[in-house]
Protein backbone atom coordinates (compact mmCIF):
# COMPACT_ATOMS: atom_id res chain seq x y z
CA UNK A 1 0.00 0.00 0.00
CA UNK A 2 2.74 2.59 1.51
CA UNK A 3 4.56 1.63 -2.15
CA UNK A 4 1.46 2.23 -4.47
CA UNK A 5 0.99 5.86 -2.42
CA UNK A 6 4.73 6.46 -3.54
CA UNK A 7 4.12 5.61 -6.99
CA UNK A 8 0.52 7.14 -7.47
CA UNK A 9 0.92 10.69 -5.36
CA UNK A 10 2.78 13.31 -6.95
CA UNK A 11 3.23 15.08 -4.01
CA UNK A 12 4.55 12.25 -2.30
CA UNK A 13 6.73 11.55 -5.37
CA UNK A 14 8.01 15.06 -5.03
CA UNK A 15 8.63 14.65 -1.33
CA UNK A 16 10.42 11.01 -1.98
CA UNK A 17 12.89 13.15 -4.55
CA UNK A 18 13.74 16.09 -2.36
CA UNK A 19 14.69 13.59 -0.17
CA UNK A 20 16.88 11.47 -2.15
CA UNK A 21 18.47 14.83 -4.05
CA UNK A 22 19.48 16.01 -0.12
CA UNK A 23 20.95 12.64 0.53
CA UNK A 24 22.76 11.96 -2.41
CA UNK A 25 23.61 15.59 -3.25
CA UNK A 26 22.23 15.04 -7.11
CA UNK A 27 21.67 17.70 -9.26
CA UNK A 28 19.85 15.72 -11.29
CA UNK A 29 17.74 14.66 -8.57
CA UNK A 30 17.10 18.16 -7.99
CA UNK A 31 16.11 19.26 -11.53
CA UNK A 32 13.48 15.98 -11.58
CA UNK A 33 12.18 17.73 -8.03
CA UNK A 34 12.09 20.99 -9.65
CA UNK A 35 9.75 19.41 -12.83
CA UNK A 36 7.31 17.62 -10.82
CA UNK A 37 6.27 20.90 -8.88
CA UNK A 38 6.82 23.23 -11.81
CA UNK A 39 4.17 20.68 -13.57
CA UNK A 40 2.01 21.17 -10.55
CA UNK A 41 2.51 24.96 -10.07
CA UNK A 42 4.46 25.19 -6.84
CA UNK A 43 6.40 27.35 -8.07
CA UNK A 44 8.49 28.39 -4.85
CA UNK A 45 9.61 24.57 -4.72
CA UNK A 46 10.10 23.97 -8.19
CA UNK A 47 12.69 27.06 -7.95
CA UNK A 48 14.32 25.87 -5.15
CA UNK A 49 14.61 22.76 -6.79
CA UNK A 50 16.76 24.81 -9.67
CA UNK A 51 18.32 26.61 -7.42
CA UNK A 52 19.70 23.76 -5.60
CA UNK A 53 20.66 22.09 -8.79
CA UNK A 54 22.68 25.12 -10.24
CA UNK A 55 24.51 25.35 -6.97
CA UNK A 56 25.38 21.70 -7.46
CA UNK A 57 26.33 22.09 -11.02
CA UNK A 58 28.15 25.24 -10.25
CA UNK A 59 29.96 23.31 -7.56
CA UNK A 60 31.55 21.26 -9.91
CA UNK A 61 32.35 23.66 -13.03
CA UNK A 62 29.68 22.37 -14.92
CA UNK A 63 29.03 25.91 -15.69
CA UNK A 64 26.29 25.27 -19.27
CA UNK A 65 24.41 23.10 -16.42
CA UNK A 66 24.05 25.73 -13.71
CA UNK A 67 23.09 28.67 -15.71
CA UNK A 68 20.29 26.42 -17.32
CA UNK A 69 18.82 25.33 -14.00
CA UNK A 70 19.45 28.88 -12.54
CA UNK A 71 17.14 30.08 -16.17
CA UNK A 72 14.61 27.70 -15.50
CA UNK A 73 14.57 28.90 -12.16
CA UNK A 74 14.54 32.68 -12.52
CA UNK A 75 11.97 31.70 -15.20
CA UNK A 76 9.91 29.73 -12.71
CA UNK A 77 9.99 32.83 -9.96
CA UNK A 78 8.83 35.37 -12.36
CA UNK A 79 5.94 33.31 -13.52
CA UNK A 80 5.09 32.55 -9.68
CA UNK A 81 5.74 36.52 -9.05
CA UNK A 82 8.45 35.21 -6.07
CA UNK A 83 10.38 38.72 -5.91
CA UNK A 84 13.22 37.09 -2.89
CA UNK A 85 13.56 34.25 -5.11
CA UNK A 86 13.77 36.21 -8.25
CA UNK A 87 16.67 38.28 -7.25
CA UNK A 88 18.60 35.09 -5.12
CA UNK A 89 18.08 32.87 -9.35
CA UNK A 90 18.77 36.49 -11.01
CA UNK A 91 22.20 37.53 -9.01
CA UNK A 92 23.47 33.72 -9.37
CA UNK A 93 23.10 34.54 -12.87
CA UNK A 94 24.67 37.60 -13.17
CA UNK A 95 27.34 36.57 -11.25
CA UNK A 96 28.83 33.89 -13.67
CA UNK A 97 28.38 36.02 -16.64
CA UNK A 98 30.34 38.19 -14.89
CA UNK A 99 33.18 36.15 -13.42
CA UNK A 100 33.26 35.10 -17.55
CA UNK A 101 33.44 38.73 -18.03
CA UNK A 102 29.97 38.44 -20.42
CA UNK A 103 29.35 41.95 -18.57
CA UNK A 104 26.44 42.58 -21.21
CA UNK A 105 24.85 38.87 -20.53
CA UNK A 106 25.00 40.07 -16.55
CA UNK A 107 23.33 43.55 -17.69
CA UNK A 108 21.00 42.18 -19.40
CA UNK A 109 19.97 39.98 -16.48
CA UNK A 110 20.16 42.92 -14.27
CA UNK A 111 17.60 44.92 -16.60
CA UNK A 112 14.88 41.92 -16.40
CA UNK A 113 15.14 41.84 -12.51
CA UNK A 114 14.65 45.62 -12.80
CA UNK A 115 12.14 45.07 -14.94
CA UNK A 116 10.15 42.20 -12.47
CA UNK A 117 10.33 44.46 -9.85
CA UNK A 118 8.70 47.93 -11.30
CA UNK A 119 6.26 46.18 -12.30
CA UNK A 120 5.55 44.65 -9.01
CA UNK A 121 6.25 48.05 -7.89
CA UNK A 122 9.31 47.39 -5.46
CA UNK A 123 10.84 50.17 -6.61
CA UNK A 124 14.15 50.49 -4.27
CA UNK A 125 15.07 46.45 -5.33
CA UNK A 126 14.45 47.65 -8.79
CA UNK A 127 16.39 50.81 -9.03
CA UNK A 128 18.98 48.54 -7.34
CA UNK A 129 18.76 46.51 -10.41
CA UNK A 130 18.94 48.70 -12.62
CA UNK A 131 22.05 50.23 -11.13
CA UNK A 132 23.56 46.77 -11.37
CA UNK A 133 22.91 47.04 -14.69
CA UNK A 134 24.99 50.29 -15.39
CA UNK A 135 27.92 49.10 -13.54
CA UNK A 136 28.08 46.07 -15.90
CA UNK A 137 27.00 48.00 -19.26
CA UNK A 138 29.98 50.46 -18.08
CA UNK A 139 32.44 47.35 -17.19
CA UNK A 140 31.08 46.13 -21.25
CA UNK A 141 32.06 49.06 -22.71
CA UNK A 142 28.86 50.71 -22.97
CA UNK A 143 28.64 54.76 -22.63
CA UNK A 144 26.20 55.00 -19.33
CA UNK A 145 26.13 59.01 -19.27
CA UNK A 146 22.48 58.32 -21.28
CA UNK A 147 21.53 55.55 -19.34
CA UNK A 148 18.39 57.06 -16.69
CA UNK A 149 16.66 54.01 -15.44
CA UNK A 150 18.39 53.50 -11.99
CA UNK A 151 17.57 57.45 -11.55
CA UNK A 152 14.27 56.93 -12.60
CA UNK A 153 13.17 54.10 -10.28
CA UNK A 154 15.05 56.00 -7.58
CA UNK A 155 12.88 58.77 -7.53
CA UNK A 156 10.11 56.74 -8.00
CA UNK A 157 11.21 54.97 -4.42
CA UNK A 158 11.20 58.69 -3.37
CA UNK A 159 7.47 59.16 -4.26
CA UNK A 160 6.84 55.75 -2.50
CA UNK A 161 8.27 56.89 0.46
CA UNK A 162 6.12 60.50 0.30
CA UNK A 163 2.88 58.32 0.16
CA UNK A 164 4.33 56.29 3.47
CA UNK A 165 5.53 59.76 5.19
CA UNK A 166 8.36 58.38 5.74
CA UNK A 167 10.20 61.94 4.98
CA UNK A 168 14.14 60.46 5.66
CA UNK A 169 13.62 57.14 3.06
CA UNK A 170 11.98 60.24 0.59
CA UNK A 171 15.66 62.26 0.74
CA UNK A 172 17.93 59.77 0.94
CA UNK A 173 16.44 57.85 -2.48
CA UNK A 174 16.45 61.48 -4.15
CA UNK A 175 19.83 61.96 -3.06
CA UNK A 176 20.94 58.48 -4.33
CA UNK A 177 19.01 59.34 -7.81
CA UNK A 178 21.31 62.57 -8.22
CA UNK A 179 24.26 60.84 -7.17
CA UNK A 180 23.56 58.05 -9.66
CA UNK A 181 23.56 60.74 -12.18
CA UNK A 182 26.32 62.40 -11.30
CA UNK A 183 28.54 59.27 -11.82
CA UNK A 184 26.51 58.26 -14.77
CA UNK A 185 27.56 61.36 -16.54
CA UNK A 186 31.52 60.78 -15.68
CA UNK A 187 30.99 57.55 -17.18
CA UNK A 188 31.52 57.78 -20.74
Amino acid sequence: MFQNLKESDSYYKGRVLEARARRENSPELWLEFASIKKDKGSYALAAMGFLNAGILFESVGNVSSSLEAYENGFAISVKGELKETALLIGSRIAALAERDSDFIRAASVYEKLGSFFEAREAFFLAADAYEHAAEMFFAGGKDISSYRKPADLWLRNAEYWVLKGDAGDEAWSRKRAELYLELARGKK
